[in-house]
């Protein structure tokens, strides 16, 4: 009966590992995507910027995304152990530890275990921009069937981060 006690407790440290890992993991994302989205609405007005470069992610990183990992695995009781941009794709993986162990039994080598998780999530542009063909007309934000036109003396209303990138967990 202990031996079922313990492996229970085991296995319920382990999902709520598994579930703070997944929080953070989306947390850097969406850290990341926002940061994305701000520099889009600053750049969508200025002459000059490629705004399919920021759309394509490619200034993904940033140092707040594995702070906010921190302050979400944190918030599940664990401790954020490793964060990282994924290589070549618009992610990050995380490595956390419970702050609960599982207590002392009398099975040996069990008592004082600490869970450990990984996740990783990323994101995908869903959009496209094309330029317009004259010299006066305005760039066209498509994504996902919904379609607005730039107007660099307009401020950009109506496009929320998540009309931009998706976010997901990997499996």
């Amino acid at each position: 009966m202990l031996a079922f006690f313990v492996f229970a407790q085991a296995a319920a440290l382990r999902g709520s590992g598994q579930s703070a890992a997944d929080a953070a993991a989306l947390a850097a994302v969406r850290e990341a995507r926002d940061n994305l989205y701000e520099e889009f609405l600053a750049a969508a007005g200025e002459d000059g910027v490629d705004l399919a470069e920021i759309i394509a992610g490619d200034s993904f990183a940033v140092g707040s995304a594995c702070g906010e990992a921190q302050r979400l695995a944190a918030r599940n009781g664990a401790t954020l152990a490793e964060c990282s941009p994924l290589s070549g794709r618009l992610g990050y993986t995380v490595f956390v530890e419970t702050g609960s162990e599982v207590n002392q039994t009398v099975i040996p080598g069990v008592g004082g275990q600490r869970a450990r998780a990984e996740a990783t999530a990323v994101m995908e542009s869903l959009c496209d921009i094309r330029e317009g063909e004259a010299d006066d007309d305005f760039p066209e934000l498509s994504c996902d069937g919904e379609s607005w036109w730039l107007d660099p003396d307009e401020e950009v209303t109506g496009i929320e981060p998540r009309d931009l990138f998706g976010i997901r967990l990997e499996d």
